[in-house]
């Protein structure tokens, strides 16, 4: 079965829910209960906060998180599952004014919010398309320096600037503890550009579209692959990060991407400011690039070096996000 990673829920080890509403996201846990998440803006308008409720069995849990109270508009929240220390994580973006964005992250653990913690900003800059993750194992330094695989909870985040001086992907690496969240590492995806591999732009490329980042499985137990677009070459990049502990979880010099993905060789002239999705086939080779709105699902298809041309599903109550993402992942697993 392919294995299916969305911006908005973490997939890599978790089952979750596609909304098409940016301010919502839902997951469901192998056990079946049901995280679901919300932006509720304040009776003014002046502030939203994030509002948790949790369904197990005929129990129904409301908690707001305490950090989003009266705090600026906190939106886009994107939720993540630890079934073994049973630890909710949400990473979410607030704006503090018109003009400032900033990421946050909170764990929800032994029934209580714990401290959240500023992953990114304050600047001047817009956030799109978060996308988290997780992995349980690290490569762990040694007091010979040797390096050998650990057991640790990882929490990944990737995202997408645009600022001042500021357009591309971000990635920021912590680690988490009955709740408590390290210090992150964050990076500039272009700091694994390898500046050699540039293709010339031929055409008008759709810049909201080359915004798309996902995060995806790695290699390995201990590493995550990023996928990623880069407005200077035009191109996508799939770059496998494998975080390594030494006093903190951090990613170590040296991380390079594989061969650029060229974007399509036309403009797309569809709307790509939905919620993004990512579907790779077992093999690596075919990607499903996908968006959401509350109308429609648009999705873009790379395979063996060419792109297909944009298909779009009308949404309806019959024909939900899931249900078209389901018939895609069948796709997909059909064609291998």
């Amino acid at each position: 079965m392919k294995r299916l990673l969305l911006t908005l829920a973490v997939m890599l080890f978790a089952g979750a829910a596609f909304a098409a509403v940016a301010d919502r996201d839902v997951l469901i846990t192998k056990a079946g209960t049901v995280f679901s998440i919300v932006s509720a803006p304040s009776a003014d308008g002046v502030n939203a906060s994030l509002a948790l409720t949790i369904e197990s069995g005929n129990t129904i849990t409301h908690s707001v998180l305490p950090e989003s109270i009266d705090n600026g508009i906190n939106t886009s929240p994107t939720l993540a599952y630890d079934v073994e220390s049973d630890t909710l994580l949400v990473v979410w973006m607030r704006m503090p004014n018109a003009a400032t964005s900033e990421l946050l992250v909170a764990a929800y653990h032994d029934d209580k919010w714990q401290p959240a913690l500023v992953v990114d900003g304050k600047r001047p800059s817009l956030l799109y398309n978060v996308n988290v993750g997780i992995t349980h194992h690290v490569q762990q330094v040694q007091r010979d320096d040797s390096i050998i695989d650990a057991a640790a909870l990882v929490l990944h985040a990737v995202w997408w600037e645009s600022g001042a001086g500021r357009e591309g992907a971000r990635y920021a690496v912590m680690g988490v503890q009955n709740g408590a969240i390290s210090e992150p590492d964050v990076h500039d995806m272009s700091e694994f550009l390898a500046r050699t591999n540039t293709v010339e732009a031929d055409v008008k490329y759709d810049r909201n579209f080359l915004r798309h980042v996902a995060l995806l499985e790695g290699p390995s137990p201990d590493a995550v692959d990023v996928l990623f677009g880069d407005h200077g070459t035009h191109s996508f990049y799939r770059t496998t990060l494998r975080p390594i502990a030494n006093v903190r979880i951090r990613i170590p010099v040296g991380a390079r991407p594989g061969p650029p993905i060229a974007g399509p060789k036309k403009a797309l002239g569809v709307d790509w400011t939905g919620r993004t999705g990512t579907l790779v086939s077992d093999d690596g080779k075919t990607i499903i690039f996908v968006n959401a709105t509350d109308e429609k699902l648009s999705y873009l298809k790379y395979a063996d070096g060419n792109w297909s041309s944009m298909q779009q599903v009308t949404l309806t109550k019959r024909v939900t996000a899931e249900a078209a993402i389901a018939a895609l992942a069948k796709m997909l697993a059909a064609a291998e």
